[in-house]
């Protein structure tokens, strides 16, 4: 695998001689030169664009932006599933500096209101049907595309008319370091843990995790990258669209419920060397190739992260779709994204232990070929002082892709971020000898029981193992006697009573007395509170274990 890096490091250092600082606009500009004919973007049931024809369409966007007042600096929401159109929006944003909010298309008209306030929104784009209730809007002017609505009367203008408007606008984009230095955009976090924060993140950055994560992934110039991931968390926007602008390849997008046959009709009709995915859709696929076996002679590789996952789907991946490459990574929207990646040719050993290591920066990194562009410090909380070799600690970061801060949370800056520069996640771990990422865990999700530490993650861990048990969360719930009392989700590949005993006696054979969770409680697969990129919403099972705590006790 060394040596595979290091030609691949090479190779693109030729194509790209020296890192320079550009928008991604630039960026983008530079592959639509090289590869004007090549297919850029398709969706499905959609027609697909080449490079030359996405520049001319976002140039289009860029020019009814200017018309109607945009400037260099504003913030633009942006409420749009997966499409063409979408990616033409957030390049011409790019383009003349504007700053993108990417939404989440099922926020409720709440949600959505949080969203617009606290990011200062004056724009917003929308392909969605929403309602608002005009509290915070006044200011607001939107565009409306086909088959979006409004039930509160605010100043919009129609997509075709909105188009037409910018005919006669002079396009002059934003260039240069500067620029590339500015927010471009504020990615508001998942909210898997709590209320989603607005994440500042730079043109520089966001390409420069992208190049980092085509060099691990070995990407040949033209690879095809299959999304069934939404465009407004930062997974699928780094590891996928800007890729692409990488490596001049062209990225296939699919919007609406996820659903195997239709996708893997998709990624054959495509011809996908890779797909980015969750384990939930993973494990979506590999049931149905069970049954219905087909083969996917030009996939390379398979990308699946979100959470680490037990043997028999890194298993199932490899045997269904018959790749050697299969990835997992660890990261966060305050990073850009995947900052840490197991390498395509580890074993399954690693990725069910691991979340990957530091990937090579390339030529985009601070110091020469082969540089990083982040550092990790592993740190004892209660000291502050770094932990010793492969003692578990909160995970500290710091460099070029990390943000600058969350957008109007100054109390949350001061409290993730140190004086040197540090930035806090909040996640807990260690790095083995040969420099592999351990998760632990949410600090925030360890919970005790008669003064006992209970892991979360290391519970998950174990029960994952368990033949019977498909997916498992756990979550801690105050309890007067004990301080905490740990309950268990469960969703088993088959639900019968015969595994629910098994599952349940799996977990007192394989856990200490204490860790073993008082209460099981047996989910579908709709069941599960999930966030758009199929993280599973903790603070959502805390509130729901609560009620059944409650339940429980009462019989």
């Amino acid at each position: 695998m060394k040596g595979f890096i290091e030609d691949r490091l090479m190779e693109l250092s030729r194509l790209y001689p020296g890192w320079e600082k550009k928008t991604i606009w630039e960026y983008f500009e530079v592959s639509s030169a090289r590869y004007p004919d090549r297919e850029f973007v398709g969706a499905e049931s959609r027609e697909s664009f080449t490079y030359e024809e996405t520049r001319l369409w976002a140039v289009c966007v860029a020019k009814g932006f200017l018309a109607m007042g945009v400037k260099s600096g504003d913030h633009v929401a942006v409420q749009i599933e997966n499409c063409p159109e979408q990616i033409f929006v957030m390049l011409a944003l790019n383009a003349i500096g504007a700053v993108r909010v990417p939404v989440n298309t099922g926020l409720s008209a709440r949600e959505l209101e949080f969203v617009l306030k606290q990011s200062d929104a004056n724009y917003l784009v929308t392909g969605c049907k929403i309602q608002l209730t005009g509290e915070n809007t006044q200011l607001l002017k939107a565009v409306i595309m086909p088959g979006a609505s409004f039930s509160f009367n605010i100043p919009y203008i129609e997509w075709n008319d909105f188009l037409e408007k910018g005919n006669q606008t002079e396009f002059l984009p934003c260039k240069g370091e500067t620029a590339a230095d500015q927010v471009c955009d504020i990615i508001y976090t998942s909210g898997s843990t709590k209320a989603p924060k607005g994440v500042m993140l730079t043109h520089d950055m966001l390409m420069r995790s992208a190049y980092a994560s085509c060099l691990n992934r070995g990407f040949e110039i033209g690879r095809r990258i299959f999304v069934p991931l939404p465009l407004f968390h930062v997974y699928g926007y780094v590891e996928g669209l800007l890729a692409a602008i990488i490596a001049g390849g062209t990225i296939f997008l699919r919007q609406g419920k996820f659903a195997a046959e239709p996708v893997l009709d998709y990624m054959e009709k495509v011809r996908a060397n890779d797909i980015l995915s969750v384990p939930s859709q993973m494990i979506t696929l590999i049931r149905f190739l069970k049954e219905k076996p087909r083969k996917f002679p030009e996939l390379h590789a398979v990308y699946c992260s979100a959470s680490i996952c037990p043997a028999w789907v890194w298993t199932g991946i490899r045997e269904s779709f018959e790749v050697d490459d299969v990835i997992t990574g660890y990261g966060m929207t305050e990073v850009c994204g995947a900052s840490l990646q197991t390498s395509p040719s580890d074993g399954d050993e690693i990725l069910c232990s691991r979340v990957g290591k530091l990937l090579p920066g390339g030529c985009a990194g601070e110091t020469a070929l082969g540089g990083h562009e982040i550092e990790y410090l592993v740190v004892d909380q209660k000291t502050g002082k770094p932990c010793a070799a492969e003692e578990i600690g909160e995970l500290w970061c710091r460099g070029l892709v990390v943000t600058r801060g969350y957008y109007n949370r100054p109390e949350a800056n001061k409290r993730v971020f140190t004086a040197d520069g540090w930035f806090k996640t909040g996640d807990s771990g260690y790095f083995d000898k040969d420099g592999y990422l351990v998760m632990a865990g949410r600090i925030d999700d360890m919970y005790k029981i008669n003064g006992e530490n209970v892991s979360p993650k290391f519970l998950e861990d174990v029960l994952g193992n368990c033949p019977q048990i498909q997916s498992v969360e756990v979550v801690g719930v105050p309890d007067e006697k004990h301080g905490h009392i740990g309950m268990a989700f469960l969703q088993l590949r088959e639900d019968t009573a015969e595994n629910r005993l098994l599952a349940e006696e799996y977990s007192r054979m394989h856990l200490a007395k204490f860790q073993v969770p008082r209460y099981f409680i047996y989910m579908n697969g709709d069941d599960w509170p999930r966030t758009a990129t199929g993280k599973v919403q903790t603070f959502r099972l805390k509130e729901m274990a609560t009620e059944k705590k409650a339940e429980f006790e009462k019989r």
